[in-house]
């Protein structure tokens, strides 16, 4: 799988990189997100969060949890017990501070751990497994669906939402689009960061892997059936479900 590093210079990997990178970014990633995506970002992942309630499942696991905003969405819909994986230890610090001393969020857990390697967890066992915003920092996406497939019930359901290609016929929307992406999202960011490097990267790791990862072939190759895409925004991001 071919793929680009936060810091393309270094022989660490990308896995280590990205470890790295969201560890130094944790404490102000919801704010900047917030800010960067025009509010946007909260309102995709609300989407996504309704789907996922309204398959009813008992269970989910949530890949790249972040800071947990997919799982506490979601227990503040409905009672479902939800792992969140993340391999930042800074990450899974802010999810528990979140969440810290609500009962309303007594069937969440998080574990620091590489969501290519979860051999801890059994097979057949979750409903529902998600990724949001993080298959694209993800070094080698075979082992990652490898894994997912495992973990993932007979008819189990996996839900990306990630950036996409917007449709093509807007050329309007899509000029205001490039010019916002190229010109005044990193202005933004420096308000609120010095490290640029990982935004950067994010922005670069966006246009990388739209033009060259199809997630659709990926998922098919792993016999994953019944394939659906929902787009949001015009397409600046798509939802995809698939299931087991």
């Amino acid at each position: 799988m071919i793929y680009i590093k936060p810091l393309k210079n270094s022989s660490t990997s990308k896995t280590d990189q990205i470890e790295k990178m969201f560890d130094i970014i944790s404490s102000k990633y919801d704010l900047i997100n917030q800010f960067i995506s025009l509010g946007y970002d909260i309102k995709w992942r609300k989407k996504f969060s309704d789907i996922i309630v309204n398959y009813n499942p008992k269970n989910v696991l949530d890949l790249a949890t972040g800071t947990g905003i997919i799982p506490i969405i979601i227990a503040n819909k409905k009672k479902i017990s939800i792992l969140g994986l993340d391999i930042s230890k800074s990450m899974i610090n802010i999810c528990y501070n979140k969440i810290k001393n609500k009962i309303i969020y007594r069937n969440l857990k998080f574990i620091k751990a590489d969501c290519q390697k979860i051999f801890f967890l059994k097979k057949n066992q979750f409903d529902i497994v998600t990724i949001v915003f993080g298959i694209r920092n993800i070094e080698n996406i075979n082992n990652l669906l490898k894994e997912v497939y495992r973990v993932l019930k007979y008819n189990g359901i996996l839900m990306i939402l990630e950036f996409s290609n917007p449709n093509k016929d807007i050329k309007f929307f899509n000029k205001i689009y490039k010019f916002y992406s190229k010109y005044i999202l990193l202005n933004i960011v420096k308000v609120f960061t010095k490290n640029l490097y990982a935004y950067k990267y994010l922005l670069k790791s966006i246009d990388f892997f739209t033009k060259n990862v199809s997630i659709k072939n990926i998922l098919k190759k792993f016999k994953f059936k019944n394939f659906k895409l929902l787009k949001l925004n015009n397409g600046i991001v798509s939802i995809y479900i698939a299931n087991k």
